[in-house]
């Protein structure tokens, strides 16, 4: 089946600009995800406080313990949150192309829990079986390092680089697979083996799909995002010489702050383009091999 990407990615396109009520769905999820950052920046303020003596350590105990459960509530609450977004702009997409028409996000969140119990149970599925793997595979190193002492992390290493590659690859099948419940209203097992079946029997395109989507637009936002990691390098010289420099924490502070939004916009808007891009390419595999052109927009003569 002649599969044209940059057909794909120009529908794509075209679906991510004129629809802007998807980009409230993701840029509204993007704050969600931008909570991170100051979690990520809250630990780096407990040797401010181990250096104030007129706290009580049992105070900065409590706090440390208060902190990492929050983290871990956040962390439970993410998947749930990130499994309304994602169906929430499958379904805008889906409806985007059949009908050009726009949907409120208030409709299209109305719409995604007849399947959020599927795909969460889909996205668990995948998030527990690779972190087996990579327990696995971690594990393996570890005893072929003892029993070699030491040796074998050499002869090791370039293996654990093919846990990037099944990284990427099982993105894109829990992608597929995830879709496959959204549009064709299938059950999770059905969706992973048509999700792998898709993978497996179009790879060389689908590959090349995971390249531009996964490796062009992560460059592309992290480019854009980088001012964001600043404050992370500048924070530990706020403790140089067991002092701490409150101006230079107040302005990391700060700036991570400013760039929430930034943040926020950034990761909502590539999302939604992501999710079009992978939708597309579903549809491509499953229906049509001939996308049809946008309601609304002028397909280009001969």
């Amino acid at each position: 089946m002649n599969f044209d990407i940059g057909e794909v990615l120009s529908r794509a396109w075209q679906i991510t600009w004129k629809h802007k009520v998807l980009w409230i769905i993701g840029i509204l999820f993007g704050f969600f995800v931008s909570i991170m950052f100051p979690l990520m920046f809250s630990p780096i303020l407990f040797p401010v406080l181990m250096q104030n003596s007129k706290i009580d350590l049992r105070s900065i105990l409590v706090l440390m313990v208060g902190y990492v459960i929050f983290f871990l509530l956040f962390i439970v609450v993410l998947y749930p949150m990130s499994v309304l977004a994602q169906t929430s702009v499958t379904l805008g997409v889906l409806n985007a192309n059949e009908d050009g028409e726009n949907i409120s996000a208030i409709d299209l969140l109305k719409r995604s829990f007849p399947f959020f119990w599927r795909v969460l149970g889909l996205v668990l599925l995948f998030a527990v079986g690779m972190t087996l793997i990579n327990l696995v595979i971690q594990a393996l190193i570890l005893l072929l390092t003892i029993l070699t002492l030491g040796l074998a992390v050499l002869c090791m290493m370039p293996l654990t680089l093919l846990i990037y590659p099944l990284l990427f690859g099982s993105m894109v099948w829990m992608e597929q697979a995830t879709i496959g419940i959204i549009v064709d209203h299938m059950t999770i097992a059905e969706a992973a083996r048509q999700g792998w079946r898709l993978l497996r029997n179009n790879l060389l395109p689908v590959t090349l799909m995971a390249l531009v989507v996964y490796f062009g637009v992560g460059l592309v936002t992290g480019a854009l995002m980088m001012p964001m990691m600043l404050p992370f390098f500048i924070a530990p010289f706020t403790f140089m010489e067991r002092q701490t420099h409150w101006p230079i924490l107040f302005l990391s502070i700060l700036w991570t702050l400013a760039f929430i939004p930034l943040f926020a916009f950034i990761s909502g808007f590539s999302m939604v383009f992501t999710k079009s891009a992978w939708v597309l390419t579903y549809l491509h595999f499953t229906r049509s091999p001939k996308l049809q052109p946008l309601p609304g927009t002028v397909e280009a003569t001969p």
